[in-house]
């Protein structure tokens, strides 16, 4: 397997690719604080990646992209450049949810009493959030920091590239991986992995983007 990962979700962006075979598995990854420069940046970080491991486009054999919540355009860019490698090799491709990278290092620690929250920034002040403890489906919102940190539990574990807007209101303790770097690519290559080998993967016409809500499109004015 020959993969690339794509994340330019948020401002923190991401590309990290797997090259296995007979000797073992190599890993190359970049990651970086984007200035809403997504599309020019994104190819240059998957030429150098590839090229570290001695990789061209052409010997990909599976590509994953994370889908969002996130930026309107920067979750499109990643996409958007997914869908240019993988359709005219017909190339099988994951769609992985923001909030699945963004949890997944810290879902050992999920406990019926300790839940797990996931945040993302979602502009306008306001945090997507995704919870998740066991027995118990996923659920998501978005909210103000203030109402959001009221209905947490007080056992919660809070993870994820927003939860510094939550620094002041709750417990230190409780936050993971807010002194660095969220999504490390080695997470979303992880899930890809794992998701692959299980034989999971999107089909082209269902790989969108993710919103944490309705995209504001302006209505038409009336006519004079």
């Amino acid at each position: 397997m020959n993969l690339v990962a794509i994340d330019t979700s948020t401002r923190f962006a991401g590309v990290g690719v797997l090259k296995s075979g007979d000797d073992g598995e190599t890993r190359a990854k970049r990651s970086w604080r984007s200035k809403q420069n997504h599309g020019r940046e994104l190819m240059p970080a998957i030429v150098d990646s590839l090229a570290e491991l001695e990789l061209d486009p052409k010997d990909l054999t599976h590509v994953a992209v994370a889908v969002g919540p996130g930026g309107f355009s920067a979750v499109r860019v990643g996409i958007s450049a997914a869908l240019g490698l993988v359709v005219s090799k017909q190339l099988p491709v994951l769609g992985i949810p923001t909030h699945d990278i963004e949890a997944h290092p810290y879902l050992t620690e999920v406990m019926e009493n300790t839940p797990l929250y996931s945040l993302i920034p979602a502009g306008r002040n306001e945090i997507s959030w995704s919870r998740r403890a066991p027995q118990h489906k996923a659920t998501t919102g978005v909210l103000a920091p203030v109402n959001l940190s009221s209905q947490l539990e007080p056992g919660a574990i809070i993870c994820g590239e927003a939860c510094d807007l939550l620094a002041d209101m709750v417990d230190p303790s409780r936050l993971r991986g807010h002194d660095s770097f969220t999504r490390d690519p080695d997470v979303i290559l992880d899930i890809a992995v794992e998701q692959f080998t299980l034989g999971v993967m999107t089909p082209y016409e269902e790989l969108r983007p993710i919103y944490a809500r309705p995209p504001s499109i302006s209505q038409p004015k009336p006519p004079k």
